[in-house]
């Protein structure tokens, strides 16, 4: 059967399912460590953090055909506490943008 343009169908394949990359889940239910940004305590973790996600970014890139991607940050039954995952989403955002 012929189908015509109007009948395409976009679609795609997400590299990771739609979970977040590898460390970065901040809910309950995952042992990644959060965002620690204050710089007075021994476990700030700001510059190692930023620099893993952008290189999770950049391998990401590699299996898209355009300069457009999107990081997936969640799964099925994640954000039971969603204030904490997205403190550490704001943080995570807020910190990488400043590169």
């Amino acid at each position: 059967m012929f189908i015509d343009r109007q009948s395409w169908l976009f679609t795609g394949i997400l590299p990771l399912y739609y979970l977040s990359p590898p460390s970065f889940c901040f809910d309950i239910t995952c042992s990644d460590q959060p965002i620690m940004d204050d710089k007075s305590l021994h476990d700030y973790n700001v510059p190692e953090r930023v620099e893993t996600f952008i290189g999770a970014a950049l391998a990401q890139a590699e299996v898209y055909a355009t300069n457009h991607i999107i990081m997936t940050m969640g799964g099925d039954f994640f954000d039971q506490n969603a204030h904490e995952d997205f403190k550490n989403l704001d943080k995570l955002i807020h910190y990488v943008n400043l590169q």
